[in-house]
């Protein structure tokens, strides 16, 4: 099947991330026929439906079905492709066999190397697809103990334990310590999935803080607040939805 009649389904529930990787597949060495984007599992299987795309691109952590279970039930012949940040031991399953994977942050590099290897490999079956995923059932990874944010041509580490807090604007995600900031290009979704609960708490849909570096929260009518760090003038806001949880900490 010549690759200008293939039309590809991108499912990522954060519209940034899932334009961003629609960008950059307008912009492969590759012709599509057609990209579809999904934010959820319900509507990608919608579209499968109506569109029939020959090659998927999913999200390993979606809202309710999660990437992987979505996989299991799509029509056979689709060509998968799983996009994560840190599932480091998908990553071990998928590079043994014909599921192949992207690694948030996706550069046009290695997005070239899975539009080469989807051509080249037959579709992997339903049943041979399951098997793989039952393979995944892994212990969880450790909590991230570091953070690299690049910077023209330097990468800076830095220990997640410095953080003060994350806060996602509509590009990037800002990494405030004290004295220094960061921009790293994940999603807060991510973040939280990694980060060591016991020391940070998401307080709001674009901002997770440091308990550690919180001083002292400010209640506010209509059931929100705002927290005062110990040393940064910043102050943040907490979602009412999010209140409760921070309260019983």
């Amino acid at each position: 099947m010549a690759t200008d009649s293939w039309t590809a389904l991108v499912v990522e529930d954060e519209p940034r991330l899932r334009e961003a990787l629609v960008d950059h597949l307008r912009h492969a060495s590759f012709t599509w026929h057609d990209i579809l984007q999904a934010g959820d599992a319900e509507e990608a299987l919608a579209l499968c439906q109506s569109h029939h795309p020959q090659v998927a691109f999913l999200d390993i952590r979606l809202p309710g079905i999660s990437g992987l279970e979505l996989a299991s039930r799509l029509p056979e012949g689709i060509r998968i492709v799983f996009v994560t940040a840190y599932d480091a031991h998908a990553i071990e399953a998928f590079e043994a066999g014909a599921v192949d994977y992207l690694l948030k942050p996706i550069t046009s590099e290695r997005l070239q190397k899975t539009l080469d290897r989807i051509q080249e490999r037959a579709p992997i079956s339903v049943e041979a697809l399951l098997k793989r995923l039952g393979n995944l059932a892994s212990p969880p990874l450790e909590p991230l103990q570091w953070i690299t944010a690049s910077s023209g041509r330097r990468t800076h580490w830095i220990p997640v334990d410095e953080v003060l807090f994350f806060q996602a604007d509509s590009k990037y995600i800002r990494v405030e310590c004290r004295g220094a900031s960061y921009v790293i290009d994940h999603s807060i979704k991510d973040l939280v999935a990694r980060l060591d609960p016991k020391m940070f708490q998401q307080v709001h849909r674009s901002t997770v803080v440091n308990l550690r570096a919180v001083a002292w929260v400010e209640k506010q009518d209509g059931g929100g607040g705002r927290i005062h760090l110990r040393e940064h003038s910043a102050v943040i806001p907490v979602s009412a939805s999010y209140m409760k949880e921070l309260k019983e900490r």
